[in-house]
């Protein structure tokens, strides 16, 4: 009987402490290169991992949860683009109106994850594409916005 209470006890504190996945989110990793490398590759890794997709999921992202230190999730049925820069601080910003031919103009202006987060202005045509949303809507993840 102890063994069994054990081994239920153990079981349960072990299964908490695994990242939980989401099966209806598509998320790919960035595991390779530095802080910057990853953030001007996560626009166009967003961009590859959804085209390459059955695009079946409610949602898209990347995640670096090493170097890069961001999530950049776009949900298609909604068309939200909504970034993180700093997991555990939470969201940082969500654009609106985001089709996926809009994703590809981002990726053919080499628009960085900094650009949209920090930037979040450009002085050019995509500031007529790129449509702040505040609040922002709390999207679904596999990542940890906030704690």
């Amino acid at each position: 009987m102890k063994f069994q209470l054990w081994f239920l006890i153990m079981v349960t504190l072990l299964s908490g402490c695994g990242d939980r996945i989401d099966p209806v989110i598509s998320t790919i990793y960035l595991e390779e290169g530095d802080r910057a490398a990853q953030r001007r590759q996560a626009i166009p890794e967003l961009y590859a991992h959804y085209q390459n997709s059955a695009k079946d999921r409610e949602a898209y992202e990347v995640i670096s949860k090493k170097n890069g230190r961001f999530i950049i999730n776009y949900v298609p049925g909604l068309e939200l683009l909504t970034l993180c820069g700093d997991p555990g601080s939470g969201w940082s910003r969500q654009f609106a109106n985001v089709s996926d031919d809009v994703l590809k103009i981002l990726v053919n202006e080499k628009v960085t994850f900094d650009d949209l987060e920090i930037h979040g202005s450009f002085g050019s045509k995509l500031d007529s594409l790129l449509i702040s949303k505040t609040p922002i809507y709390r999207v679904r993840t596999n990542g940890s916005p906030s704690l």
